[in-house]
C-alpha cells in the first residue's frame, strides 16, 4: 500500500486517540468527566470498596481529594495478587489481559519487580496515548515516514503466563499487539526478533536485518537508539546514521531527558529530523510532546497532558504534600514541582507512581524526576530535571559528549563538615578541561536551585567527577538483568549503592 494511502486511510483513526482540551476550563471538564465514570466503575469493586470509592457521592469532586488517600504499590499488593491468579472483577470488570512488568526506580537492586495489571480500557487507553504522538509528529514530518521501516526499540514481545495463564512482560512488548493493524507492515524488528529476550544478541539481529533497510522512523529509550545507531554506522562503514538510513526523519523518544545526549542525536540524525517526546509509564501514558522539535531549538518543548484520554491525572505539590491541594491539569503553575497521581481504568485510585513533574501552565509540564532518585545531601533537593540540564550545560560548554551518567552523594568523612556530589560518567567525548566541565556543572545548579546554591556555599564541595570506561554502565545493567529494552539508569540516588556497584562493573582503576 502506497504511503499517501496509508496515510488517507489511517490518520483519521489515529487522530481519535489526539483529543486536546484547548482551555484550562475544557482540560477541568474532560478530567471530571473521566473521574466521575471512573468512580462509579471502581466504586463497587473490591479495589473501589478498599479505596473508599463505594462511600463517595462520584460527583463531589472536592470530597474525592479531601477523602481519597494517595496511594502506593504496597496498598494494592494484595489485589494485583487476586488478579494475578486469573480473578474476576477485582481492580476493573473482568479479567487481566496482561501484567505489566515494572521496577520503576524505586530500588537500587534487582528485587522489587512489580506488576501493574493491563485492562482492556487501560490498553486501550495506551494505545491511544501512542496515536496522540505518532499523529503529531506526522503532521511536521509528513506522510513520507509510512513510505518506509518504523523501528520501535522496546523490551520482548514474547510474553511469558504466569501460572494462572495471566502474561507478563515489559509494557514495550505488551502494547506492539496494538499497533494499528495499516502500520504493522511496517514494523521493525519484526515479530520474530521482536519476541527475542537476550538483548544483546536482539541487537546484533537487529543491527543485521536493519543495516541495509529504509528506515524513516526510529522510537525507544535515546540511550539505546543511539547504542543502535553506532552499531549500524560500524556494520555499514557510514559515519553517521543519517548516511547509513538517508530517509530517517523522525524520532520518538522517552525515559530520560534528550538534553544530556543531544551532542550524539546531533551527530547522528539529518537537520531536517523531527522529534517528539513520550512520557509513558506502565501504570498509564501520561503526556505526549505539545509538538514536534527540531535539534537546532536545544531541548524538547514542554509535553501536553493527556487530560481526555480516559485517566485522571492530578498533581500534587511537592512542597506541600496534603492530597486535598492537589490539582488538575487546568490548575499546574509554571515553575512549581509536583507529586504525579494516577486514578486509571486498570484500577488504580490516586496512586503514586513516584513521578516529578515541574509544571510550565495549564496542561503542560517537563518530566523533573523520581522522588527516589532526586540527590540531597544536606537538603539541597536536587531534582534529575535540574541534574540533566546542568550536564547538557556542562557539554555545550566543553564540547563534550556522555553517553550513561549517574550523581552519587559524598557524605561528610574525615572531620571534614562538607559532602557534594560525584558524577559518574561513561565519555564518548572527553572534555578538554575537567574542571571547566565541573564549573559548568556548578554554575547551572546554582543558578537553577536556590536551595544548591546556599548549601554549596557553606555545605557542599564542588561536583567531583568520576569517569568510567566504557561499558561499564551497561554491565551493571546486565548484571542486574536489566539490560536494553525499556530499562534505563537511574539519574540519581541518595546513597551510594549504584555509585558502588558502579566501581565493580568498572574493573580496577
Amino acid at each position: 500500500m502506497i504511503p499517501h494511502l496509508l496515510a488517507r486511510l489511517g490518520l483519521p483513526l489515529l487522530r481519535i486517540g489526539d483529543r486536546r482540551p484547548a482551555t484550562p476550563a475544557a482540560l477541568a471538564a474532560a478530567q471530571e468527566r473521566i473521574r466521575r465514570r471512573l468512580v462509579r466503575t471502581l466504586a463497587p469493586l473490591p479495589v473501589g470498596r478498599v479505596r473508599g470509592l463505594d462511600r463517595l457521592d462520584p460527583d463531589d469532586l472536592a470530597a474525592f481529594r479531601a477523602r481519597v488517600p494517595v496511594s502506593g504499590y504496597a496498598d494494592y499488593e494484595a489485589l494485583i495478587a487476586q488478579v494475578a491468579a486469573g480473578g474476576r472483577g477485582v481492580m476493573f470488570p473482568g479479567r487481566a489481559l496482561a501484567l505489566a512488568q515494572t521496577s520503576g526506580t524505586t530500588r537500587a537492586d534487582s528485587a522489587g519487580e512489580r506488576y501493574i495489571p493491563q485492562s482492556r480500557a487501560l490498553l486501550a487507553h495506551h494505545r491511544r496515548g501512542g496515536a496522540a504522538a505518532f499523529t503529531r509528529l506526522l503532521d511536521k514530518s509528513g506522510g513520507g515516514v509510512l513510505g518506509g521501516r518504523l523501528v520501535m526499540m522496546g523490551g520482548s514481545t514474547d510474553l511469558a503466563p504466569n501460572p494462572h495463564g495471566v502474561p507478563a512482560g515489559d509494557l514495550s512488548g505488551i502494547v506492539v499487539e496494538q499497533i494499528p493493524s495499516f502500520l504493522r507492515s511496517l514494523y521493525e524488528p519484526g515479530p520474530e526478533i521482536a519476541r527475542e529476550r537476550d538483548w544483546p544478541l536482539k541487537m546484533e539481529r537487529m543491527v543485521a536485518r536493519l543495516q541495509g533497510a529504509d528506515v524513516r522512523l526510529v522510537s525507544g529509550i535515546g540511550s539505546w537508539m543511539l547504542v543502535l545507531f553506532d552499531r549500524v554506522c560500524a556494520a555499514t562503514g557510514h559515519a553517521r546514521i543519517a548516511d547509513a538510513w538517508p530517509g530517517l526523519r523522525a524520532c520518538i523518544h522517552g525515559g530520560h531527558a534528550v538534553a544530556g545526549v543531544l551532542p550524539q542525536f546531533r551527530r547522528h540524525l539529518h537537520p531536517d529530523t523531527w522529534l517528539m517526546e513520550v512520557y509513558p509509564a506502565s501504570e498509564a501514558f501520561i503526556a505526549v510532546g505539545s509538538r514536534p522539535w527540531r535539534l537546532d531549538e536545544g531541548d524538547a518543548p514542554p509535553l501536553a497532558v493527556l487530560a481526555d484520554h480516559g485517566v485522571v491525572v492530578e498533581f500534587l505539590p511537592d512542597d506541600d504534600p496534603d492530597p486535598a491541594k492537589a490539582v488538575g491539569p487546568d490548575g499546574l503553575e509554571a515553575g512549581r514541582t509536583y507529586r504525579v497521581l494516577l486514578t486509571t481504568p486498570g484500577g488504580l485510585v490516586r496512586y503514586q507512581p513516584g513521578d516529578l513533574a515541574r509544571g510550565e501552565g495549564p496542561g503542560l509540564i517537563r518530566v523533573a524526576g523520581r522522588t527516589a532518585t532526586r540527590i540531597s545531601v544536606f537538603g539541597e533537593h536536587v531534582e534529575g530535571l535540574a541534574l540533566t540540564q546542568a550536564l547538557a550545560a556542562a557539554c555545550a560548554a566543553t564540547g563534550a559528549a556522555v553517553d550513561h551518567w549517574h550523581v552519587a552523594p559524598l557524605l561528610p568523612a574525615g572531620g571534614d563538615p562538607r559532602g557534594g556530589h560525584e558524577w559518574w560518567l561513561e565519555f564518548r567525548t572527553p572534555p578538554a578541561d575537567r574542571d571547566g566541565f565541573a564549573a559548568a556543572i556548578d554554575l547551572h545548579l546554582c543558578a537553577a536551585s536556590g536551595d544548591y546554591a546556599a548549601h554549596r556555599a557553606v555545605q557542599l564541595h564542588p561536583p567531583r567527577l568520576h569517569p568510567v570506561p566504557p561499558g561499564t554502565f551497561e554491565r551493571w545493567l546486565a548484571a542486574k538483568g536489566k539490560l536494553g529494552g525499556q530499562h534505563k539508569v537511574p539519574v540519581a540516588w541518595n546513597d551510594r549503592t549504584i555509585a558502588d556497584a558502579l566501581a565493580r562493573a568498572a574493573g580496577p582503576v
